[in-house]
């Protein structure tokens, strides 16, 4: 970084003449010279204009941003030095200059700066021949110059071979290899994925043998039966011999044992079966792939049990079994272990009316690290979650809540143990606590606000009640309540939601998210998200 600091030219006229002065008085006196007349005094410098780039909106119902005056210090947060740019013409850049009365520009376009010294700037990609951003900062004393470099995708004039798809013939058999975890773990699964794209996905029981029919890149085409194929990354494929004959998959007759919080199908099956449960409001279907077996009318329990009856029949090469509820859908996780497929169907847990999260388990996770955002002064995701967390925390505590936290410390929690550890101690919900930011080539001037995501239709309640509360609480625009695959969305057992309060990347919004005001604001919107979704299922179930 390169300083220059104005200096008063009338100073420096000043002091040479002093020295001036000085050296006739010491020099040997000659004849005298006629009196000088008298020259003005050099006049005082203009001081440096500076034009400051206007500040978006300033939301008035958020705290607002402090007032920072002191050296200029350009920092850049995002993108990194060196960093390969993702977008196609245009880009975010955000920072500090360390004075909010500072004026900004970068690659000659002027950049709002926030009073706390904070900028963000949405500006064209440089050249990819001269790929760096040129950053001035001034303000009337003082200029900062800084030159931070980037990597820009060169334009290709042929886009790249796509992947060809490669038939078996004939299709080949693999085992689902699985992540490297428990091995009896139930959350220890292998992720499928619909061929032509979307959210779906199957979560398969690592050991399942399927049938490869296809390659195209990382991914292989699987069938599942002939009525059903998805991708699968071929890493988590183990390939059996080519001599290997496939073994048909058979089923016997279901039975139902109820117990006191949940009701188990069983269901007896010679080996691993690909499987998928779909979801209503109060029943779910139980899809075994490439499964034989005979049909089962309809087995009603008695009306103290959760689930109100049981039935199987054939669908072409596939069994599916449908279980219809006496209230929504709550929970479930599918079992595997002794050549017995088991469907465990939850019980939504006792609810007080008058306080409906008293009694409760709730899972709190406080989103990250490793990994996570950073805004324009520093402030790291990890570290911005952590207190919200415990303002949860505190607020369900005096309500008589067990709250089970993922984490209490800066240290980092494994991203798929964290369901896990919610789903072991049984918890009622869970609640995962994030704040936002932008893929590359997204203006972060328009595309920003409160969301909530869920995965499984019987978290949509949850996500629902807890969006509304939060975008009240935190009155930012409301981006809605999204259907996303993230892993702490995923659990089956519990609703579990992800919630995204404000986007760190934002200047207004960081600062917002650095007091105690808004943390308590964030905490009171899940705590208030949570009041209504347990009220409402204790009005359904009750």
């Amino acid at each position: 970084m390169i300083t220059t600091r104005i200096r008063s030219r009338a100073r420096l006229t000043a002091t040479f003449a002093t020295f001036a002065a000085l050296a006739a008085a010491c020099a040997p006196r000659g004849p005298a010279a006629p009196t000088p007349k008298p020259v003005p005094a050099a006049p005082a410098p203009v001081s440096v204009p500076v034009v400051r780039a206007l500040l978006p909106y300033t939301n008035p119902n958020i705290p607002p941003v402090p007032h920072v005056t002191g050296p200029l210090e350009i920092k850049v947060v995002y993108p990194t030095a060196g960093q390969l740019i993702q977008s196609k013409d245009s880009n975010f850049i955000f920072g500090s200059v360390g004075n909010g009365d500072a004026a900004l520009t970068i690659n000659g376009v002027p950049t709002p700066v926030w009073p706390n010294g904070s900028f963000m700037g949405w500006l064209p990609n440089p050249p990819p021949e001269l790929s760096r951003y040129d950053i001035v900062a001034a303000t009337e004393t003082e200029t900062a110059r800084f030159s931070h470099p980037v990597k820009i995708q060169p334009p290709t004039a042929v886009p790249p071979p796509a992947d060809t798809m490669q038939l078996l013939t004939p299709a080949r058999y693999a085992a689902l290899k699985g992540p490297p975890t428990v091995s009896n773990d139930t959350d220890r699964v292998v992720t499928a994925y619909r061929p032509t794209g979307g959210a779906d996905r199957w979560f398969l029981i690592p050991g399942t043998i399927v049938k490869v029919v296809s390659l195209k890149g990382i991914y292989a085409n699987v069938e599942l039966d002939s009525m059903q194929t998805v991708q699968i990354e071929r890493p988590d494929l183990d390939t059996l011999p080519p001599t290997y004959i496939p073994v048909a998959r058979t089923t016997k007759a279901f039975r139902v044992v109820p117990a006191q919080d949940w009701v188990d199908v069983v269901i007896p099956v010679s080996e691993r079966p690909a499987y998928l449960v779909d979801e209503t409001d109060s029943s779910l279907t139980l899809t075994l792939y490439d499964a034989e077996g005979k049909p089962q009318p309809a087995l009603t329990l008695p009306t103290r049990n959760y689930v109100r009856s049981v039935a199987a029949i054939v669908a072409g090469p596939e069994m599916r079994y449908t279980i219809s509820l006496r209230g929504p859908v709550y929970g479930y996780q599918p079992l595997w272990q002794d050549s017995v497929f088991v469907l465990r169907v939850r019980r939504p847990p006792p609810i007080d009316a008058g306080d409906p999260l008293r009694g409760l388990t709730i899972a709190v996770d406080p989103g990250h690290p490793p990994v996570g955002a950073t805004g324009p002064t520093g402030l790291w995701e990890p570290e911005a979650t952590l207190p919200v967390g415990f303002k949860v925390r505190d607020v369900l505590v005096a309500r008589g809540v067990n709250v089970l936290m993922t984490r209490t410390t800066p240290d980092p929690v494994d991203l798929n143990l964290r369901p896990t550890i919610a789903r072991r101690a049984n918890a009622h919900a869970l609640v995962s606590i994030h704040y936002n930011a932008l893929p590359d080539g997204v203006n972060p001037f328009v595309a920003q606000g409160t969301s909530t995501y869920h995965f499984w239709k019987h978290s949509e309640p949850l996500a629902i009640a807890t969006q509304q509360a939060l975008v009240a609480q935190l009155s930012l625009p409301d981006k809605g309540f999204v259907r996303r695959n993230f892993a702490l969305v995923r659990p089956t057992w519990m609703p579990a939601i992800l919630c995204e309060g404000a986007f760190i990347m934002m200047p207004d919004q960081e600062a917002a998210i650095r007091t105690a005001e808004y943390q308590e604001r964030y905490a009171r919107g899940i705590v208030e998200g949570l009041d209504r979704y347990f009220r409402s299922l204790g009005q359904t179930t009750h």
